[in-house]
């Protein structure tokens, strides 16, 4: 069933001492919210639509679907991040949560004002009383399909409402911008990674598509009819060249339906748990794809205690940070085990699905009582592997990709000048 988005509106206004003020608010027609300016003892000078907000569903709601994280849609981590770097600022010197968001929300740049709207509808909801928290939770942004899905990813929702209930906010606001900037960092760490050796694959197979479609079949074609016999290597690239030309639309037909049924099977949870069990038994990719899970759990899981969050439902935020499947159900069987009085660490070695070493951590944090800090310390040391990892992996892909495209677009050369050459030997 589609969302319910109500108006935002911004107003200019002066009170009954003739000072002026401005903010937003929710109403559904702008008479009302001319009434509400009065109600409040105020007179309206200015008002305009400022976009629109999901009315507010608390906590638990709000925070259902919001594993996809800050900053997916309109604002960006980096956004949510400067956001909560701003508010621990603000609040720490004194500011109140209410004129704190009300500073954030105007240095916002006009060219995210989508941001801003969505900041407005969390001011005016604390504004009518809500929790931060809740008010976090209930902001949404529209997707393309007409759906929405949450602003802020359940992590920083429950590290602010615990902050909230302890006082120390601003506190938590801090390791909130904190656990943003990480997750930020390792995603733009992944996608930088793997941008360059894309980029060299679409454009190569650009130009091969190019040259064996547009400059080989004349040239071949000319040489065909001066019955010159042409040589094997020729003909294999005249017969690629021909194949392209009479049945490529075929084949690119092809791969958008095999592309769509793939995600239609993805986007099931049978065929996803095979997908992501195939990618954790690939050589190189499976032990990298398990390091960024851990990375992400353990840096999860360290922001949440310490922020004051119950380690049961840290382990149940962390596990839906998760992304593979199979990891997830795993970490599922720990939260169930924990829930029934069992340890973490035998119960996470026995999933088989982590390394040693992490089952191990979990062990020792769980005794020390000091887990957040290990999970903290293999957080980083998994990142600098996997930093590592993905270094090395782009230092040879790179080359293997150039050296691979010149070899292809030499053999297409060599092919179509190799008939010439003969021709003139003959001659």
């Amino acid at each position: 069933m589609p969302a319910t988005f109500l108006p935002v509106y911004s107003y200019q206004a002066v009170d009954a001492n003739r000072a002026a003020t401005r903010g937003t608010l929710i109403a559904d027609t702008p008479r009302d919210a001319r009434d509400q300016l009065r109600r409040r003892g105020l007179v309206p000078r200015r008002l305009e639509a400022a976009g629109a907000v999901e009315p507010a569903t608390g906590v638990g709601a709000g925070a259902a679907a919001a594993v996809g994280g800050a900053g997916a849609g309109p604002g960006r981590r980096s956004e949510a991040a400067d956001l909560f770097r701003e508010l621990s600022t603000l609040l720490g010197v004194g500011v109140g949560v209410l004129e704190a968001l009300d500073l954030v929300i105007a240095q916002v740049p006009a060219r995210h004002q989508r941001w801003a709207t969505q900041l407005m509808g969390v001011r005016d909801r604390v504004s009518a009383g809500s929790a931060l928290g809740d008010a976090l939770a209930a902001a949404r942004w529209k997707t393309v399909l007409g759906g929405s899905r949450a602003l802020f990813d359940e992590a920083t929702v429950a590290m602010v409402a615990v902050g909230e209930d302890a006082g120390a906010l601003a506190d938590v606001s801090t390791q909130v911008a904190d656990h943003l900037e990480q997750r930020a960092a390792l995603k733009n760490r992944l996608a930088g990674a793997l941008t360059y050796p894309a980029v060299v694959a679409v454009f190569g197979a650009g130009v091969c598509v190019f040259l064996m479609t547009w400059v080989v079949p004349g040239i071949l074609d000319a040489l065909a009819e001066s019955g010159q016999p042409l040589p094997p290597l020729t003909l294999a690239v005249k017969a690629v060249s021909d194949f392209l030309l009479n049945w490529g639309l075929v084949v690119l037909l092809g791969l958008a339906l095999a592309a769509v049924a793939a995600g239609i099977a993805l986007g099931r949870p049978a065929g996803r748990a095979r997908f992501d069990a195939l990618v954790l038994r690939l050589p190189g990719i499976g032990p990298a794809v398990r390091r960024q899970a851990v990375v992400r759990l353990a840096f999860v899981l360290e922001a949440l205690l310490d922020s004051g969050v119950r380690f049961e439902r840290a382990l149940g935020i962390g596990r839906r940070a998760v992304r593979n499947v199979v990891l997830q159900d795993a970490l599922a069987r720990c939260e169930a085990a924990v829930r029934e009085g069992r340890d973490l660490g035998p119960a996470l070695a026995e999933t088989d699905a982590f390394p040693a070493t992490v089952a191990r951590v979990f062990a020792l944090g769980q005794t020390s009582g000091r887990l957040g800090e290990l999970l903290g310390r293999l957080g980083r040391s998994y990142d600098r592997q996997l930093r590592s990892r993905v270094d090395r992996l782009t230092t040879l892909i790179e080359p293997t990709l150039i050296i691979l495209l010149a070899a292809v677009v030499g053999v297409i050369a060599f092919a179509t000048l190799l008939p010439i050459l003969e021709i003139g030997d003959l001659n």
